[in-house]
């Protein structure tokens, strides 16, 4: 039986508000899961064409309220918390599994080999989800290979204390640790990202000519050019060429740097390139339309990263600064996370949590060195920052014992 409209469109809405809060997935994406969340019960094509504009109107609405949103929410304090409880041995993970059931069954499994831990932290999605709609965030807790003790209990709850956060939590091992907090996770990069606004969008068929997996990568066959341009082009991998097509004339898009540019194989191989916010250019070339005759060039604020995050290794990823001080802020210690990345002239900046830390560098391929030392996540932050907007690495600038590497 098919959901009724007024009930159908109340459910979008609400599916479709509490992803965007989540801020874990981009546009495109969350109109897939509440696809799918209402598959068997209507039409998807209804649904899609549904969702789209409440993702729009939602993914707008939270961007417009984090820029009035304080420098550190309480989601900050509590992935600062959930970073120290995994840098003293407590692998403490966030929106980690489907439920409590799961999350105490794989928690194990977030150990990295060759590493011990003595316990373990996480709220789960049906928690996050809970948080989002204003009632805390609960913890799950425990030790590996015997009972949970008040100690680790305590342990816990002072880590939430010292970022700032209120924890209810009676002193019992079998209650969990409840959170109380004010929900707010920023979006910026491809998670902030919109359709492109124009008045002559049309629709295009899109076809991958590389590899592109995983929940950023676009949906080949029939789409909207303004969201491809808006949501996909600027995010092109390294190597990765699509194809877009539009009454019988094509066009093949890779990324270069900063740029986007676009093959016209019926126009002779000509080549267009602008800006990797400018994918409409592209396509309006293709479709006819009118195309600025210089692309002005964007300010500096670009890196190229290659990074791991959750298991999941992105290579050759275009990001902001912003972009990559989220990341970098969700970086987890006892786990196989690290960040590399490249400025436009070849500068290279490298992350990772090691046993001692965070190990920040500077990768020096004509010499074969690095050089770096343990530091701060501010440090880090800067440096990155530093190399996105100056495109330089101010290694000397760091201070401290440095130690250089040879490779």
């Amino acid at each position: 039986m098919e959901i009724e409209e007024p009930g159908l469109n109340e459910q979008i809405q609400e599916y479709v508000r509490r992803h965007v809060a989540l801020a874990e997935l981009p546009a495109a994406a969350i109109v897939a899961e509440t696809i799918e969340y209402l598959h068997g019960e209507t039409d998807p094509a209804d649904v899609e064409a549904r969702a789209w504009p409440v993702v729009t109107e939602e993914l707008s609405a939270h961007l417009a309220a984090q820029a009035r949103w304080p420098e550190v929410t309480d989601s900050d304090r509590l992935t600062a918390a959930f970073r120290t409880l995994s840098a003293a041995g407590l692998v403490a993970r966030e929106d980690f599994a489907c439920c409590q059931n799961c999350g105490v069954a794989e928690i194990g499994d977030e150990v990295p080999r060759g590493r011990t831990a003595r316990g373990y932290a996480f709220y789960h999605r049906q928690d996050a989800e809970r948080g989002v709609d204003g009632s805390g965030v609960y913890l799950t807790y425990g030790l590996f290979g015997q009972p949970a003790t008040v100690d680790v209990g305590e342990e816990i709850a002072a880590a939430l204390r010292a970022e700032g956060l209120t924890v209810h939590w009676d002193g019992h091992t079998g209650t969990r640790i409840r959170v109380a907090l004010t929900w707010q996770r920023r979006r910026a990069g491809r998670l902030a990202a919109l359709p492109a606004t124009v008045d002559d969008d049309v629709d295009i068929e899109v076809e991958l000519l590389n590899e592109w997996t995983g929940s950023d990568a676009p949906t080949e066959g029939l789409t909207s050019a303004a969201r491809l341009a808006g949501l996909d082009l600027p995010w092109l991998p390294a190597g990765v060429r699509i194809q877009v097509a539009h009454e019988g004339t094509t066009v093949v898009v890779r990324r270069e740097g900063d740029t986007l540019v676009g093959a016209y194989p019926e126009q002779g191989g000509r080549e267009l390139t602008v800006g990797r916010h400018d994918g409409m250019d592209l396509i309006r070339r293709l479709t006819g339309g009118s195309v600025p005759a210089a692309t002005q060039p964007a300010p500096p604020n670009f890196l190229e990263a290659t990074y791991q995050y959750r298991g999941s290794v992105q290579k050759g990823v275009p990001l902001d600064a912003a972009e990559t001080r989220l990341l970098l802020h969700a970086m987890r210690p006892l786990s196989f996370d690290f960040l590399t990345a490249f400025g436009r002239s070849g500068g290279c900046v490298q992350v990772a949590w090691e046993p001692d830390g965070l190990w920040l560098e500077e990768l020096d391929s004509a010499r074969s060195t690095s050089t770096g030392r343990i530091a701060t996540i501010g440090e880090a932050e800067r440096m990155l920052t530093v190399l996105a907007t100056e495109d330089r690495v101010p290694i000397d600038e760091l201070g401290g014992d440095l130690v250089t590497k040879r490779w």
